[in-house]
């Protein structure tokens, strides 16, 4: 499992497609949920990435929360 503060770490796990997929999108991407599953897988399993993203806007319901990468790990991918 990767710390919160292993951003590089996270990086480097990512599967190449995904990493690839985010330099695509850019910085400020809404991540839709195979997203949140390829995070989650690099940083150590499901639920360990969220750490690296970000709800932006409401958090209720569940259903309609928009992820985004934190300002720090989209700093370093791009």
């Amino acid at each position: 499992m990767l710390t919160m503060t292993d951003i590089r770490g996270l990086i480097s796990s990512l599967q190449p497609e995904d990493h690839a997929l985010l330099q695509e999108r850019g910085p400020d991407q809404r991540l839709d949920r195979d997203m949140l599953d390829a995070i989650d897988r690099a940083a150590g399993g499901p639920g360990e990435g969220r750490g690296y993203y970000i709800v932006r806007g409401s958090l209720e319901p569940l259903e309609r929360r928009n992820y985004y990468l934190r300002e720090d790990v989209a700093d370093a991918i791009f």
